[in-house]
């Protein structure tokens, strides 16, 4: 009997552990700096950068429209596996989409009267400068 109890213990320790991996993997790849761009009826192309951030369990979304020289702080944000639908209530907008399986881009649409088709690609930090 109490071979069969530690290899539940070590079962379910390892189920447990691999459960926080995972979450803090997800979690991870979710974070971070998205950039791309929307074209706009008139042809205009606006520049965008989603900046996603997770504490504590909660994700926080930024929308800096480069184009226009303003940042749009996120009313909600909600996750339901791969699929995002962000909230920018403050210009009446909606970011909804899907994450790559990587990780690596959001594909979607930005809502704001009309839909537009909007691809997001997780940018990379540049290294520190060198003295």
């Amino acid at each position: 009997m109490p071979i069969i109890k530690s290899a539940q213990r070590l079962a379910f320790g390892c189920a447990a552990g691999l459960f926080l991996v995972t979450s803090a993997a997800a979690a991870q790849t979710r974070d971070g700096d998205y950039a791309g761009a929307i074209k706009l009826p008139s042809g205009q192309e606006l520049h965008l950068v989603l900046h996603l951030t997770t504490k504590g369990g909660d994700t926080d979304a930024t929308l800096d429209s480069l184009d226009q020289g303003v940042t749009i702080p996120s009313s909600a944000y909600k996750a339901d596996g791969d699929k995002v639908s962000i909230l920018f209530l403050a210009v009446g907008g909606e970011l909804e989409g899907a994450f790559s399986a990587d990780g690596k881009s959001l594909v979607g649409a930005w809502k704001q009267g009309l839909a537009m088709p909007l691809t997001l690609t997780k940018t990379v930090a540049a290294a520190p400068a060198k003295p």
